[in-house]
């Protein structure tokens, strides 16, 4: 089923004009070239950078000359990143990235949350209601926050912790455009110029069928005459998400208007990261914490056997007790080697004791050294040995058993059914 069924279509093919905002920056990413008039110089020095066109696409962006001196020098600070997106007059949806500034515990999945609103005041109505403030989301816009889910989550990195927010709101709606897929291409840019990590920038177009020709993000009213109603979402070199329903076509249609919509979904993409090369934010690649690569290694070594007997258990709830008891005792025999210790603020073997004292800065000048100073005197090193903690322990038993369990069904094939 669609994400909202009241909605018959998304977009018309007339140009779409994207509209990024932030305090100092302002990103506009239209449809097709069309003449672009150079502007005013705003009260904040704005330039204007040349105009790029392409067959279908033109970026334009408007930056601060004093902020692209400063570009190298940005710290990472979590900022919102908004975006608007307007079609004609109106703008439609409004979306926003906010990040925490410090890292959650970690877990084996990346904390992401995808809030959407179709508001009352975007029609220019107000709820019949008793409450007239707006309410808790309605199934369809639930639906429609898991497609803007859905291709998000497998582009992130992994160890990510920072717990992250998608906003996205309707400002404005005119019956005609629907925000849905609109919405997928908003959050994939908001995150592309934000600075969550990501592999690629993700973009989604809605794609329908009239008279044996197909039409990228049609109209509600070509929606009711079209066989075919298509949600399509990716990057430039793969497609994540397709859902939605046809007429009793047959597969050849079905795969020429999958080839449509990753061919329009390709186009916004790259002009997507051309305007990230120019405008986006430094990613938090140094947030990223993954579990060292020895721990890995002790993991298969003491529960491999044991693992791939425990998932040859068909039933769930003994298959989950089999798995649990072997995650204990692998946590219990690297514990007894010395390899985990229970103690949160344990320093690891990535971190290096001072074995110095501080030099006397009086007698050392011009890099010379006393030898006679016991200050500096060279002491032995003791090896320190390489320390895991309990949660970096389950995280690598999960990615160790979903290995496992993947190996078994390529080589042996091996089907496992979930009860």
């Amino acid at each position: 089923m669609l994400a909202n069924s009241s909605f018959n279509g998304v977009q018309s093919s007339p140009p779409i004009p994207i509209v990024i905002s932030i305090r100092t920056k302002n990103f506009i990413f239209s449809c097709k070239p069309s003449p672009f008039r150079r502007r005013k110089p705003q009260s904040s020095s704005f330039y204007t950078t040349p105009t790029r066109n392409w067959s279908k696409l033109c970026v334009r962006a408007l930056k601060q000359p004093k902020e692209l001196e400063q570009e190298g020098a940005l710290h990472y600070v979590s900022q919102p990143h908004s975006i608007k997106i307007p079609v004609g007059d109106r703008h439609v949806v409004y979306t926003s990235v906010c990040l925490a500034d410090v890292p959650s515990e970690p877990s084996d999945f990346f904390p992401l949350s995808v809030n959407y609103q179709e508001r009352f005041s975007a029609a220019g109505r107000t709820s019949g209601g008793f409450f007239k403030r707006e309410g808790r989301a309605k199934d369809h816009e639930v639906l429609i926050c898991r497609l803007i889910d859905r291709p998000l989550r497998p582009t992130m990195l992994k160890g990510f912790y920072h717990e992250t927010q998608i906003l996205s709101w309707v400002l404005s709606y005119d019956g005609l455009h629907s925000p849905d897929s609109l919405a997928i291409t908003a959050a994939g840019i908001a995150v592309a110029l934000s600075e969550v990590p990501n592999t690629k920038s993700v973009a989604g177009v809605r794609i329908g069928m009239v008279d044996d020709k197909f039409i990228v993000n049609p109209t509600t009213k070509q929606m009711e005459q079209s066989e075919l109603d298509l949600v399509l979402a990716g990057t430039d070199s793969a497609i994540l998400m397709i859902e939605g329903y046809c007429n009793f076509l047959p597969e050849e249609k079905l795969l020429q208007a999958v080839e449509v919509g990753h061919d329009a979904v390709r186009a916004i993409c790259n002009e997507v990261e051309t305007l990230v090369k120019k405008c986006g934010k430094p990613k938090m690649f140094e947030a990223i914490k993954l579990p060292p690569p020895e721990l890995y290694r002790h993991v298969e070594e003491i529960a491999g056997h044991e693992l791939v007997k425990a998932l040859q258990i068909r039933n769930k709830i003994p298959r989950r007790k089999a798995l649990s008891m072997l995650e204990e005792t692998v946590l219990n025999i690297l514990t007894e080697k010395g390899y985990v210790s229970k103690d949160d603020n344990l320093v690891t073997g990535e971190l290096i004791p001072e074995l110095f004292e501080d030099e006397d800065e009086d007698e050392d000048e011009d890099g010379e050294v006393d030898e006679g100073d016991v200050h500096i005197k060279p002491t032995s090193r003791k090896p320190i040995p390489l320390l895991f903690s309990e949660v970096d322990v389950k995280l690598v038993f999960k990615d160790v058993s979903s290995k496992f369990l993947r190996r078994r069904i390529v080589e042996v094939s091996f089907f496992f059914t979930m009860n």
